[in-house]
């Protein structure tokens, strides 16, 4: 899709790209380039584009850490917005303020530095604020829903609006936020010492250092667990650990992690998560489902 600037509102178009390759933004670095990039530089900003995007009838696509997607060859036709300079973080208090754009990492150190206790859960997980809102990010030690106070989003409609926790629909990997853009986060936990927090984070990063291929590209987990079940030992009891189309594994150290060698494309990942699911439902009766975004959107299922 070529589409042009001028779908843009004059003041967004000095931050508007085209035809960006994608893979380099992504933690797969795989796949084509968006028609359009752009980088909103303030709330309404981001306000502005959905709702020139909406007006237009192009298709919008919200790019945070690129850590856990897949791009297609092809590229995105329409709009992919990146918040990378909405990454502001404020600690006030037991209180954090983050921007949708704000590292995951560089917030648990805030946390941590300023005695904030929770967010350390979250060491290890790569990605930003705003994409951690809207998968509702975590693992075993605990989720991001579990210190969501307030979310500053723009809605479907393109309005921004303020949302309390009890208004926000969070689930094992899913969140209503997903429907519209996350500008900014209002997150709480409790009172902790500076250096056991570090220690407690230092601690929770080790574990999934020594369990996960944070060394090698890939999207993070490529299937989500079913329910009482582990979807990395189902994969493993499946014989599907190593198992590769072209440039894309199996990782040999973690069942649920697809790895590019190298040269992997994004057909030969779909490929890979189809056997993956077709094996896994032969030994176990069980179908995967994918926890991977896949742009644009098309299931790896058969």
């Amino acid at each position: 899709m070529n589409l042009s600037l001028n779908l843009l509102p004059p003041r967004l178009r000095p931050l508007a790209r085209a035809g960006v390759p994608l893979a380099p933004l992504t933690t797969f670095r795989i796949g084509g380039a968006a028609a359009l990039l752009v980088e909103p530089a303030s709330l309404r900003d981001v306000s502005d584009l959905l709702a020139a995007c909406r007006a237009s009838g192009v298709p919008l696509f919200v790019l945070g850490g690129g850590s856990n997607l897949l791009v297609s060859d092809e590229g995105v036709p329409g709009v992919v917005v990146s918040l990378a300079r909405l990454k502001k973080i404020q600690v006030i208090g037991s209180h954090v303020i983050a921007q949708a754009g704000a590292n995951l990492a560089t917030l648990v150190t805030r946390c941590s530095q300023a005695g904030v206790a929770g967010p350390q859960a979250l060491a290890g997980i790569p990605g930003t604020v705003g994409g951690a809102l809207a998968m509702n990010a975590g693992g075993r030690h605990g989720e991001i829903a579990d210190w969501v106070e307030r979310v500053i989003w723009v809605n479907p409609r393109g309005e921004l609006e303020s949302l309390y926790r009890e208004e926000i629909a969070f689930g094992y990997r899913s969140s209503t936020l997903r429907e519209g853009v996350v500008v900014e986060a209002w997150l709480h936990g409790g009172v902790g010492e500076p250096a056991e927090l570090a220690a407690r984070a230092r601690t929770i990063l080790q574990e999934k250092l020594a369990a996960q291929p944070y060394s090698e590209f890939s999207a993070g987990c490529a299937f989500q667990n079913p329910k009482g079940m582990s979807a990395g030992r189902l994969i493993d009891l499946a014989g599907c650990k190593g198992l590769g189309v072209g440039g894309a594994q199996v990782s040999t150290m973690h069942g649920n992690f697809i790895v590019n060698t190298g040269s992997a494309t994004a057909s030969q990942v779909l490929e890979l998560m189809r056997m993956v699911q077709e094996r896994v439902q032969a030994a176990h009766g069980v179908r995967l489902e994918p926890e991977v975004r896949i742009w644009p959107a098309c299931a790896p299922a058969a």
